[in-house]
């Protein structure tokens, strides 16, 4: 007898599914596409003249804030499975702090890809090609290991399959804090998008944070610093009927941001080692640096020193 064959309509909803349920266990983007741009552009608000020069030499018209987001947007691309476990490091539940020796997995995740990378970006020998995707890299992995959950526990995918209502909606833990509060941020302000928060958060920092933050340079710091907060999060997990609301954003929130403010102070000293070595390092943030520096801010998409968005500096939506 004949087998019969299914159709296609069948098979097409059938792949869907498979990928749909694949997706399920894969960690979803650290801060989504608006966190990321935010913490590219408190650096690039920062980094040298030269550092600033380099960066438009190898990135050419693109800005620095949507390279950002490169990292994540090739995960459709199957050729760059490889990539993914660089956006996270996993610990053993009850772990206090990270041990390479224990949870390096052989340089595949988040904390041993940020060095490898800056090496590769700083060395001129480097092919260009090679050296902007290292750039890329560079730019969102700094800001994954500043994501308290990017740090955190295999079992449950980093929260991702700690399922919740955020502010009514279905959601997870992870995606809390990868676009949720933020996207909470965002509703509140009067005007603006992720340009003006962005603008907002680095006229914030104090100049003894940003010399504090700028001082560390290790990225195993900043993972333990992140799994700090992650071991903070599950200790504390949202309150009543166990879903996130208002009071669980006015609580975590400030952290958000301090988070980002610190990613985006440490990527551009990062930067400045990697593409203007030696250099005499600036006092202050560009904000203070004249118009010249001024214009490199808006290029990215950050906001004018009056807090209005630059032409190019449309908010862009985060990803569900």
């Amino acid at each position: 007898m004949r087998t019969r064959c299914p159709s296609r309509p069948v098979v097409a909803i059938a792949l869907l599914l498979a990928v749909a349920i694949g997706s399920l266990h894969e960690r979803a983007a650290a801060w989504g596409n608006d966190g990321h741009r935010i913490i590219g552009t408190i650096a690039t608000a920062q980094v040298s003249e030269s550092t600033a020069k380099a960066l438009r030499e190898l990135l050419g018209d693109e800005t620095t804030a949507d390279a950002c987001t490169w990292a994540d947007e090739i995960r459709r691309d199957r050729s760059y499975d490889w990539v993914k476990p660089l956006h996270y490091i996993n610990v053993p539940r009850g772990s206090e702090r990270l041990d390479l020796a224990r949870d390096g997995a052989e340089g595949q995740q988040v904390v041993s890809a940020i060095g490898k990378y800056k090496a590769i970006l700083a060395d001129t020998t480097k092919p260009k090609a090679e050296r902007v995707e290292a750039l890329k890299f560079v730019l969102h992995f700094v800001g994954d290991v500043h994501q308290p959950l990017h740090v955190s526990y295999a079992d449950d995918l980093g929260g991702n399959k700690l399922s919740l209502k955020s502010f009514g909606k279905k959601s997870n833990l992870h995606k809390v804090w990868d676009t949720d509060l933020i996207d909470r941020e965002l509703s509140r302000m009067r005007s603006g998008g992720w340009a003006v928060l962005s603008a907002n958060l680095r006229e914030a920092i104090k100049p003894e944070q940003r010399t504090k933050w700028a001082s560390s340079r290790d990225p195993l710091q900043w993972a333990n610093e992140s799994l700090a907060i992650t071991r903070t999060i599950y200790a504390n997990p949202p309150q009543g009927n166990g879903d996130v609301d208002d009071a669980y954003f006015t609580r975590w929130m400030p952290t958000v941001n301090e988070r980002l403010q610190m990613a985006g102070v440490r990527l551009a000293v990062l930067l400045d080692e990697a593409l203007a070595p030696g250099e005499a390092k600036p006092s202050s943030s560009k904000k203070d640096a004249g118009p010249k520096k001024d214009a490199e801010s808006k290029k990215d998409g950050a906001p004018a020193k009056n807090g209005a968005p630059s032409k190019n500096g449309a908010p862009a939506k985060a990803p569900a």
